[in-house]
């Protein structure tokens, strides 16, 4: 009986060891974001399953580039780690569907499918969550600082339809991965057509 006891103890020890490993894992991924060079201003408000969050960002790059780069999320897997999918499911006119499957931190793999309006003339996307762990709308605005910035402001509202038992420390830095990792995919868009350019140039 004694050692019986003793295993369960042992078990008990080494699963609360894990978990707590993994708590300050995903606390120290989540800091990793906080002062991210890729956010230029940012506010994350979170009350009770609502969230409003905005974010700024200025790319080093003419409003053009940056621009057509924004306008190709079915390539989002290429350029993000955490994104394990992104797959075209419908293009009319200046409206794209597209499935994402996306894994932040060490979280479990979320898949959801967006509807993204491309608005040319004000050079403005908007996204629209239609299934999900979560009800997003979201607004990215671009707008030019000089011939070589662009300004990105991205304001979003979003309901949890799955509540997540996590502190929102980490559910912050989630929301701070995805941003600063669709940032870099657009530089990194930016640059892989520049260097198609060049050999045409």
């Amino acid at each position: 009986m004694k050692n019986i006891v003793a295993i369960v103890v042992v078990v008990v020890v080494l699963v609360g060891a894990f978990f707590g490993y993994q708590y300050w894992k995903l606390k120290s991924l989540a800091a990793k974001y906080a002062n991210a060079k890729e956010i230029a201003a940012e506010s994350i408000e979170k009350d009770g399953s609502k969230w409003k969050v905005h974010m700024e960002s200025v790319i080093a790059q003419p409003i053009d580039k940056v621009w057509r780069a924004i306008q190709q999320p079915e390539r989002s897997h290429e350029y993000i780690e955490a994104f394990k999918k992104s797959e075209l499911k419908k293009s009319e006119g200046n409206t794209k569907t597209v499935e994402f499957q996306v894994q932040v931190l060490t979280l479990p793999l979320q898949t959801f499918v967006a509807e993204l309006t491309f608005d040319e003339a004000n050079q403005r996307m908007t996204v629209k969550t239609l299934s999900g762990p979560q009800d997003q709308n979201a607004t990215y605005q671009l707008k030019s600082i000089d011939a070589g910035r662009t300004l990105l402001t991205y304001d979003a509202t979003a309901t949890d339809r799955i509540s997540v038992p996590l502190p929102l420390t980490v559910q912050k830095g989630a929301v701070r991965e995805i941003y600063v990792n669709q940032i870099k995919a657009i530089q990194k868009g930016i640059a892989e057509e520049d260097a198609k350019a060049k050999p045409a140039a």
